[in-house]
């Protein structure tokens, strides 16, 4: 991929300039919707090109901002989303989503459901000021071997 910065373009393999600063066209209330690729990196790789191919979708960002009773940023709040269902008669409410909140209390979601009228609950948490508990694996630890070994199994 080759770079023409004086005129803020860049050149994409055949498919000619792309203006960085301006998006793609977007229609209103688009998404893009997720996708994965798996990589295997091998002995002799210096580089690897991996193109992800994402399919759009129409989604509505939810978001808001956490204050306490003195109307002040609650920062590291715990945002959950829930979805009502009808389940032995009556309506429970399921956690589809987690967030937390930034320095300045935002929090968003992005909702995407084909369903009309879809409603949700957004609850909010935060956890106590105080002492701290440490659990750990023990002493001897190999983060990079141990994630390997749960891909062999």
């Amino acid at each position: 991929m080759a770079s023409n910065a004086s005129a803020g373009y860049t050149q994409l393999e055949g498919k000619g300039n792309y203006d960085c600063g301006q998006d793609y066209q977007r229609e209103i209330c688009d998404n893009i919707k997720g996708n994965a690729i798996e990589v295997e990196v091998k002995p002799k790789d210096c580089e690897i090109r991996a193109d992800i191919i994402v399919a759009k979708e129409r989604c509505v960002r939810l978001w808001g901002q956490v204050k306490d009773c003195e109307g002040k940023p609650v920062k590291d709040a715990l945002v959950k989303l829930l979805k009502p269902i009808w389940k032995y008669g009556r309506i429970e409410f399921i956690g589809i989503a987690h967030t937390m909140t930034d320095c300045l209390g935002f929090y968003q979601f992005d909702l995407c459901t084909e369903e009309e009228n879809t409603k949700f609950r957004v609850i909010v948490g935060k956890a106590t000021k105080g002492n701290e508990r440490i659990i750990t694996t023990g002493s001897h630890c190999n983060p990079c071997k141990d994630l390997e070994d749960s891909f062999e199994n």
